[in-house]
């Protein structure tokens, strides 16, 4: 758990609504233009969420994740449940926020649409006194963009998700 200003981050139970791997399908109607509205979106609710005074970071997670992202973190979360500090990995709490304080802007919004129907996109969002780059690996789900990976610099080689799925090779 983490306490940021007067909130109290509090994690239930993931919902199981968003569709599995194999619902994930192209659809021809979604374009790139699309995904500046699809990150407004999420930073709409993030800034809703994290504005109260309990935060329910199930709400963010279950609604803009990918089950198969969702289903990867809990795998983490489970193998790591009985390990000492040192041996275990780093689930972030926010990724959404990166620590930043609400309201939370976003700006300098990059999409791209891939061959396989995903999308990457890349963007900078800012509190009052900080930035922080982010870059969304996107699935379509259902019709519907669905983060299936992410990393809070673009630079870097791997994504979350990457490097869940290495350290789960490791102690599994």
């Amino acid at each position: 758990m983490c306490a940021c200003g007067n909130q109290t981050q509090k994690s239930i139970p993931m919902s199981d609504s968003v569709a599995t791997p194999e619902e994930v399908t192209a659809n021809e109607n979604m374009e790139a233009e699309d995904l500046p509205d699809f990150v407004a979106r999420v930073y709409s609710k993030v800034n809703e969420v994290w504005s109260q005074k309990e935060v329910h970071t199930d709400v963010l997670d279950s609604a803009f994740f990918a089950k198969s992202y969702n289903d990867l973190r809990r795998k983490v979360l489970e193998v790591q449940d009985d390990k000492p500090f040192d041996e275990m990995f780093f689930i972030e709490y926010m990724p959404f926020s990166q620590g930043l304080v609400v309201p939370i802007s976003i700006s300098d919004i990059k999409a791209d649409m891939l061959a396989d129907g995903t999308a990457e996109v890349s963007f900078e969002i800012k509190d009052k006194e900080d930035a922080v780059k982010m870059w969304w690996h996107l699935v379509s789900v259902s019709g519907a963009w669905r983060i299936d990976n992410w990393k809070n610099d673009p630079e870097d080689e791997k994504g979350m998700a990457d490097r869940m799925r290495e350290y789960l090779k490791d102690n599994e």
